[in-house]
């Protein structure tokens, strides 16, 4: 899901985009608290292992992405696999 820093979602305004908007809001803030408390600066990704699902989490200038997987999916494998996609060509 792609998503505005003010947490609209772009293109899509389904339930399930809702609900992954809400969770990559949250891990966004949560990150940032986080960087700020610890000093080491803004998040600009994150990934979060879970057994039920995983969520991913990347920054640009003006935008999130948000990216929620089955928890048996391989954790390493997936977020190399959404940079790879994200890598410019």
């Amino acid at each position: 899901l792609v998503m505005t820093k003010d947490g609209a979602a772009v293109d899509d305004t389904s339930y399930e985009a809702e609900v992954l908007g809400a969770y990559t809001q949250f891990l966004a803030r949560f990150g940032g608290k986080l960087g700020s408390l610890l000093g080491v600066g803004e998040l600009k990704s994150a990934a979060l292992h879970g057994n039920d699902h995983h969520m991913f989490l990347l920054e640009s200038r003006n935008h999130y992405l948000g990216v929620s997987a089955k928890g048996s999916g391989n954790v390493n494998a997936l977020d190399a696999e959404i940079r790879r996609l994200l890598a410019p060509k």
